[in-house]
Parts: C-alpha cells; sequence; structure tokens
C-alpha cells in the first residue's frame, strides 16, 4: 500500500534585542537593519520564487517593532550614521570605531574572497595607517556585504558598484544606503503577501524573548540541582502573559490576523509556561526532541532507550490541549552549524535531503502521518554558507515541489485534520542541553537575576500610574533573553552588557534613587 509524503516543515526564527538605548535617539548597533537587508528579505524573497513551498516565519515582537521603525520612519543606527560621513569629517574616534567594527563578517565568505577587503583587513592587523580612501572603501564593501545575493542579482547599479573592487565614491555609498532602506520597506508588505496566499505561515516569540519558564519562576531549577539559584526569587507568571499579548497585538496590527502558532524564546517550555500559552489561545508551539525524551522517560524507561527511538519526534503530541512540535535536534543543528563547511551547498542540501527520505522510509509504515521538523535560526546561519546559502535552499526547495514522497508544510497545516497523540507530562528545559544553564546558573547571569528582582521590588511601589507604566516598559527590555546570553558566551565588545544597563540605569533616573554600589561596582 503506498504511504502518504511525509511532510517537512521549516520554522525559521527571527529575532533580534533593543538596540535602542533609552536616552539616544538613534540605534546602538546595526544588525536589526542589516539582517533585515540580508535575511529577512532575502528569506522571504527565495519562498516567493517556489508556488508550492511552504515554511513558517517565527519573529519576535521587538524585532517587528524596529523592522517597522526602520521602514517607516527611516531609524538610523550609529554604524549607519558612520557610513554616511565623510571620512574627511570623521575624529579619531570615529575612524578608529570604523576600522575596529567594519569588518564584522564572516572572515572566510567575505573577507578572504574581497581582494580589496581583505588588502584593509591586513591593514589594520598591521596597524597601518587608513587613507581616506580606505576608510571610503570599508565604508561601502562593509555595507555592501549585507545584501542577499538575490538583491544584487536583480540590481545593475549594485552590480556595477561590485564591480568597481576599489576606489569607491561618496555616490556608491550613499546608493547603497538608499537601497538598503528601499530592501527595508518591501519587508512587511512581502511577508503579508506571501501570508494572505497562505504560502508561509507565521508564528511568534514572547515580546523580547524572555526565558519564559524563568520570568514565571526561577525555583524552576529544583529540577536542575546542578544549576546554582539566584540569591533571590524571581517570579512573576504575569509578565508571561505580558509578553505573549504584547507580541500578538504586535501580529494583529500588522497582518490583521491572530496567531496561533509559537517558538517560544530558545524553545523554553514548562508545564506552567504550556499553561499559559493554553489559556492564550494558542494551538501550538515548538520544542526540542530532548524534551520530548525527558517527558517519555520513567522510572521503567530510561533517557537512554527513549531517545534511540527516533520516530517518536516525527509526530506531534498534545498537552492538555496545547499541540507541540519537537523539532529533529540532528537535522536542525546540522543545518545550523555543519553544511555550512561544506565547499558543494548542493552536495550538502541533498546530504540533508538523503537523510529526509531515509526517515521517510524508517517511518512510512510506523505513522500514517509524520513530519520532520526542522526549527532554527533563519538568519545568523547563512553568513557562514558560500553566497549565503541560495544554493542549499534552492536545492531542497526545488526538491520538494517535485518529490513523490516529501512535501513542504506547515505546522497548522499538518494540524488539519489530524487528533495528535495525548502527552501526560511535560518537562522544563530549552533547545541547548535541556535546560536554563545558558541564561542562569553562573555568577554573571545570576546577578543579572538578581538585578532584575531588586528593581522590581522598587518598581511595585510605584503608585503614578504612567511613570509606573514607563518603567515597566524599559523593564520587560532588560527581561530579554540576549543580555544573560551574552554574558555566557563572551560579548567581547562589551555592546549588550552595555544596552542592559543603559536601561538599568535609566529605570534607576526615573526612580530618582542612586544606582546600587552592586550594579555600578562591577
Amino acid at each position: 500500500m503506498k504511504s502518504n509524503p511525509t511532510e517537512v516543515i521549516f520554522l525559521w526564527h527571527m529575532h533580534q534585542p533593543s538596540y535602542h538605548k533609552p536616552e539616544t535617539s538613534y540605534y546602538f548597533l546595526p544588525w536589526t537593519r542589516l539582517h533585515a537587508v540580508k535575511d529577512y528579505y532575502g528569506m522571504a524573497h527565495l519562498v516567493d520564487k517556489f508556488d508550492k513551498v511552504k515554511v513558517t516565519f517565527n519573529f519576535s515582537g521587538i524585532l517587528l517593532e524596529q523592522l517597522i521603525d526602520y521602514a517607516e520612519n527611516k531609524a538610523k543606527d550609529y554604524y549607519g550614521i558612520l557610513t554616511l560621513k565623510s571620512p574627511k569629517y570623521l575624529t579619531k574616534k570615529e575612524r578608529d570605531f570604523i576600522i575596529d567594527r567594519f569588518f564584522s563578517v564572516n572572515f572566510e565568505r567575505f573577507i578572504r574572497t574581497n581582494r580589496r577587503y581583505l588588502q584593509l583587513h591586513y591593514k589594520k592587523t598591521a596597524k597601518k595607517r587608513f587613507s581616506f580612501q580606505d576608510i571610503l572603501d570599508l565604508q561601502v564593501i562593509f555595507n555592501l556585504s549585507w545584501f542577499h545575493p538575490y538583491t544584487v542579482k536583480e540590481d545593475k547599479n549594485l552590480r556595477a558598484i561590485v564591480r568597481k573592487e576599489k576606489n569607491y565614491t561618496a555616490d556608491d555609498k550613499h546608493y547603497i544606503m538608499r537601497k538598503q532602506y528601499n530592501i527595508i520597506s518591501k519587508i512587511i508588505p512581502l511577508y503579508k503577501k506571501l501570508f494572505e496566499e497562505k504560502r508561509i505561515e507565521l508564528s511568534l516569540t514572547p515580546y523580547t524573548h524572555p526565558i519564559m519558564p524563568l520570568i514565571y519562576d526561577t525555583d524552576i531549577l529544583k529540577d536542575f540541582p546542578y544549576l546554582k539559584r539566584p540569591s533571590l526569587r524571581f517570579s512573576y507568571p504575569q509578565d508571561c502573559v505580558w509578553h505573549l499579548e504584547k507580541s500578538h497585538n504586535i501580529f494583529r496590527e500588522i497582518f490583521g490576523e491572530k496567531i496561533r502558532g509559537s517558538w517560544p524564546s530558545e524553545g523554553s517550555i514548562s508545564e506552567e509556561v504550556a499553561k499559559v500559552y493554553f489559556d492564550k489561545r494558542f494551538k501550538w508551539i515548538g520544542a526540542d526532541e530532548a524534551i520530548l525524551f525527558k517527558s517519555l522517560t520513567t522510572e521503567f524507561v530510561s533517557y537512554d532507550l527513549i531517545k534511540n527511538q527516533r520516530h517518536l519526534i516525527y509526530r506531534p503530541y498534545n498537552f492538555r490541549g496545547l499541540n507541540i512540535f519537537f523539532r529533529d535536534r540532528n537535522l536542525s543543528d546540522a543545518i545550523s552549524f555543519i553544511y555550512q563547511s561544506w565547499d558543494d551547498s548542493v552536495f550538502a542540501a541533498n546530504d540533508f535531503l538523503e537523510h529526509c527520505k531515509r526517515i521517510h522510509y524508517h517511518t512510512q509504515n510506523i505513522l500514517k502521518k509524520r513530519a520532520i521538523v526542522i526549527i532554527m535560526d533563519g538568519e545568523n546561519a547563512w553568513e557562514y554558507y558560500n553566497n549565503n546559502g541560495v544554493g542549499f535552499l534552492e536545492t531542497i526547495y526545488t526538491a520538494l515541489e517535485n518529490s513523490n514522497i516529501l512535501v513542504s508544510n506547515t505546522p497548522s497545516g499538518f494540524l488539519k485534520d489530524y487528533h495528535a497523540k495525548s502527552l501526560e507530562r511535560l518537562t522544563s528545559g530549552s533547545w541547548i542541553n535541556a535546560d536554563f544553564g545558558v541564561w542562569i546558573g553562573s555568577y554573571k547571569n545570576n546577578h543579572n537575576w538578581y538585578i532584575l528582582r531588586r528593581i522590581r521590588d522598587q518598581i511595585d511601589k510605584v503608585k503614578d500610574k504612567e511613570k509606573r507604566n514607563k518603567l515597566l516598559e524599559y523593564f520587560y527590555i532588560i527581561e530579554g533573553s540576549d543580555w544573560n546570553w551574552w554574558n555566557t558566551f563572551e560579548d567581547i565588545t562589551g555592546d549588550f552588557r552595555e544596552l542592559f544597563l543603559s536601561y538599568v540605569y535609566e529605570i534607576y533616573k526615573i526612580l530618582g534613587k542612586k544606582i546600587p554600589s552592586y550594579i555600578i561596582g562591577r
């Protein structure tokens, strides 16, 4: 008997934290602008070229707000401001900043392959003096590197600028920046078009990307005795509700429909947070396969035995009314971290497809309906690929359009006429090690949780509604996960710590209180 095709669900997750300092009118860092030009636009434009491919795009609410700000208000960031400034009028501090920061691209894919960029990089490492033309070329090449290959291919002026290779002009630079903002203005309309045509599903992440189980209650670490708890308990379930509602309202204002699915920040989940999603009438969420394996483990069936039953992850489960899709960690991480190093992108894509085919043949007689779920960062992986991953993704999408045994779908599409198997319990954890160790447990991160609790105690005493709302607006930003992520993964620039503290300082300024020594003393 012929089996149904195995469905492949791609969820591309997009997120950037708030890069805006409270005291400035521009963004401190440029990553929303640059990823918008290269990835948020490019990933949707790529899907638009395939009539039968369906994928899911997941956005955090705070990222969408920044995209709207760039598109509608022509928002500026410090890197863009320095880009537009003539090298002749840069201060020494600004020149040094450009020389230090405008090589922030993948070395192998963008610097080594560009003779002029490589020459400028050698000049930097040798600490040689940069001429005005060197600075201008660096301003141009850095920003030029952040266009998606489709954009360059479709724009003759960009192609002409690329062919020049060096000795760029101010006109070249200004054209590049105008083109970036032109691309950004097309992003939301493109996603709206694909959404209305039902070619993509949109899902959300809570507003500032908080680790929801930790926001709900840091005492969840009782389940992880090897992680040290903060000295003060932090427990604000109502904030979990706020972050979900805030993102939902942003999506509804932009796209006009209620969003029914979510990739919780970093795939972080617990039974309590799952109930928050259910109460807010979400239809599905995503999580990592290890969460499923832990949830199915009993005193009679070990984790090691469960995790070797790979077919278990190729269907969603229903936990107390909420459907949960568990990502294939091996394949998701292969795209995120492994295939990028393969010189032949098409060969890498076919390797991925062969894995999918093997899963199909292995599970076709076990599960009547199957889903291979790929959930991963949709923006940061591609700069490590040749040609920004275009050949890799085009090969996969083309195969899915033409295959008899594999077909693309979305979570909501899969759930139509499907009754998910019940999951009796849901263990807590994230996509990394099935715990929360990246965001809590270390000295630096526990200190941040201590700061949050002390600040919240002060905010809760404020009676003036307008003042309290402004304080909470800033507080929700510092509840985001990025600040602790970069404590763990070595923020060598100090940028993320600076952003975090800018909101802490502003909160104390509004409170009219002196900044405590345990903050400024670090």
